[in-house]
């Protein structure tokens, strides 16, 4: 009998250490992100402890890190924060790992759903093009129309720009150059600045700005309307997260 057993327990070994090897995510791999603004692919490292998956985003912009990961026989699941406008939003990941190749689902902080998908690379290779902590939210601030005739100078100049988010109010800047009924311009925030393009039509204003995130790009829509110095009315439609309202006065020279 006790023969038996250690023949049992010999072979439960085996096959418990099988399936471990099967599982075993440390090192480089390559993963795509899907969101609502499409695919992205970035450079990831997994360090495995037992059950315990940490590891690390790599882009051109930067590092990434992340902890608290689990890979429960096949099944991962892992999280990471980024950066948006000052706020947080958290990206939730689950899905299978087969051998070299992993995939499933991710899901933007409750505001909309993605796949993902992975494959073992040999090297780090610096192709990520997924860039953490972007200004995901981000979006424009805008000086509005046709107010041109207006001896503040319509929609052109630099601007003071409040987001109404979730969390609170979020200031940002708006430089704003027009060009017949064309905007060009950039948008600024403690997480950097894009350019932004857009027209002018009577007293609307509409222009686009787009962001990286470590989930591909970002597109944001903004609308407002110029009243004076000031700029009212204003909603800012963020792929995949939804609408923020947002007003903007004419910065004091």
């Amino acid at each position: 009998m006790k023969g038996a057993r250690l023949a049992l327990a010999a072979a439960f070994v085996l096959l418990t250490g099988s399936a471990f090897a099967q599982t075993n995510i440390a090192g480089d791999w390559e993963i795509t992100i899907t969101s609502p603004q499409g695919p992205n692919t970035s450079q990831i490292t997994f360090k495995q402890d037992g059950e315990s998956v940490t590891g690390t985003f790599k882009s051109p912009m930067g590092e990434l890190p992340f902890k608290g990961g689990t890979l429960s026989g096949n099944d991962l699941k892992f999280s990471f924060t980024i950066d948006i406008q000052g706020q947080s939003l958290e990206i939730l990941i689950a899905g299978k790992v087969d051998g070299d190749a992993m995939k499933g689902t991710a899901n933007f902080g409750g505001f909309a759903d993605g796949d993902w998908t992975a494959k073992r690379i040999g090297a780090p290779a610096a192709t990520a093009a997924a860039a953490p902590a972007a200004a995901a939210a981000t979006t424009a601030p805008a000086a509005s129309p046709s107010a041109m005739s207006s001896a503040s100078g319509g929609a052109a100049g630099k601007w003071d720009v409040m987001l109404q988010t979730p969390q609170g109010e979020f200031p940002a800047t708006a430089t704003i150059a027009v060009d017949g009924g064309k905007l060009s311009g950039n948008f600024g925030s403690q997480m950097g600045e894009v350019p932004l393009t857009g027209t002018v039509e009577g007293k609307l204003l509409k222009f686009t700005m787009t962001a990286q995130t470590p989930q591909g790009d970002m597109s944001v829509a903004m609308t407002g309307e110029l009243d004076g110095d000031s700029i009212v009315n204003g909603k800012a439609d963020i792929s995949g997260l939804g609408q923020l309202a947002w007003t903007a006065k004419r910065a004091k020279q």
